[in-house]
């Protein structure tokens, strides 16, 4: 039987949803749905940022969107030569105050004189949310929303402890052909709780019970439901200074550029004696990988050029860099006092759980389920590719030609 021609669609985006989490006594509903639904894990990608990837059905090399690039010769005015004369702590300290009344404002742990040679490109949940045209034509590359149109598209965003009582009154309310909805609190919960077994169960139990009631709300308003999770967690075990290990070869700052996100880091060298010296230390840990630009490839991302990154090093799962360029004392004071899910924070600022490794690593295993035994699935295996091609065949719609991977789910 065909697809028919509108199947209105809820896709429920669980970030950090680790699989090998799901146990029936922790998660009985979906334990049950990996039973009897249609479901086929894929390959992501070694990114913190995935989300443009699973609605353009593209790599980030198409669209555009992975971390920062480059700029070897930033303008820099009198005042920028003024404001480098001032303490890292101070000008960091501004600029996250800005970031807290413009989030539009990105990386503002990273001081000025560094910050000034990126151009970023991430997107991120936040601007997601207040700002809806990060939803669509993502890089000049046509996202789901925009196959659909906006009158009949709706994003969701909900960080809540408690989405039964913050997220499901909003879902199903309308007239829409797809919605998706990023449900960003378990991601955040791991990140600062996977320590603690027992609270890291007790929250995938509060996830379990939403999905069983968004399930019946869908059921009940004739929708299809499906499941998305784009990566699991592991438990940290140890961190790395990179910035102290930079310093004790005697580098300066003048000698090469560097990006530090929590698993994996990036640089950019201006001369051939400081690549050999920092490159030859990476290839020594044996907690990670060091991956050339043209190497990531192998990797679903085809590089052109160094701009995004000349050489990347990818941490093993367990293992963080710290501090890194998102950590700011401040910030992380004020983070653990008002959110209670990040209180460990002002234990100890180090997160507990996270992931963005190389893609064949447990913790990066991910899922896509349609919550429908109706559908079956024609591929076992996949990649991060097919997720947005899936969602189109589902409601009926076709994918356009920057989707070269076919969707995975029809009727029976």
């Amino acid at each position: 039987m065909d697809t028919p021609v509108e199947s209105p669609l809820m896709v429920c985006y669980i970030s950090g949803m680790d699989v090998r989490r799901l146990h029936a006594d922790v998660t009985p509903f979906m334990s049950g749905l990996l039973e009897t639904c249609p479901s086929t894990y894929f390959v992501n990608l070694p990114s913190n940022e995935l989300f443009p990837t699973l609605v353009t059905g593209t790599p980030p090399n198409v669209h555009g969107v992975w971390g920062v690039q480059y700029d070897p010769n930033p303008s820099v005015t009198t005042l920028d030569r003024w404001i480098d004369r001032m303490p890292d702590v101070v000008t960091t300290a501004f600029q996250c105050l800005r970031h807290f009344l413009d989030n539009t404002y990105d990386l503002a742990a990273i001081p000025p004189r560094r910050r000034r040679h990126f151009r970023f490109t991430r997107t991120k949940y936040k601007r997601r949310n207040k700002r809806p045209e990060a939803l669509f034509d993502i890089g000049g590359i046509p996202s789901v929303m925009d196959v659909v149109g906006a009158g009949r598209a709706r994003y969701h965003f909900s960080s809540s402890p408690n989405p039964v009582a913050d997220a499901l009154p909003q879902l199903c309310e309308h007239d829409s052909l797809i919605e998706i909805l990023e449900l960003y609190a378990l991601d955040r919960h791991q990140q600062w709780n996977l320590n603690d077994p027992s609270e890291t169960a007790r929250f995938y139990g509060v996830v379990d019970d939403f999905v069983r009631q968004l399930h019946a709300k869908c059921r009940d308003n004739g929708r299809v439901l499906m499941l998305v999770s784009d990566h699991g967690h592991e438990p940290i075990t140890d961190s790395i200074d990179l910035c102290a290990q930079l310093s004790e070869f005697g580098l300066a700052e003048s000698d090469l550029s560097y990006f530090i996100e929590v698993s994996s880091a990036r640089f950019w060298f201006r001369t051939p004696e400081v690549r050999k010296v920092v490159t030859e230390w990476l290839s020594t840990l044996k907690a990670g990988k060091l991956i050339r630009y043209d190497e990531m490839a192998e990797y679903n991302v085809e590089l052109a050029d160094d701009s995004y990154g000349e050489y990347f090093f990818y941490l093993d799962p367990g293992h963080i860099f710290f501090p890194h360029d998102f950590y700011h004392p401040l910030a992380n004071l004020f983070l653990g006092l008002t959110d209670p899910m990040q209180r460990s924070r002002l234990q100890d600022p180090r997160h507990k759980g996270n992931h963005g490794h190389l893609p064949h690593f447990a913790a990066e295993k991910s899922l896509l389920l349609v919550a429908d035994p109706d559908y079956q699935v024609d591929a076992a295996a996949a990649d991060i590719l097919h997720v947005a091609p899936s969602m189109l065949t589902v409601i009926g719609a076709v994918p356009p030609a920057t989707m070269a991977r076919p969707g995975l789910f029809r009727r029976r």
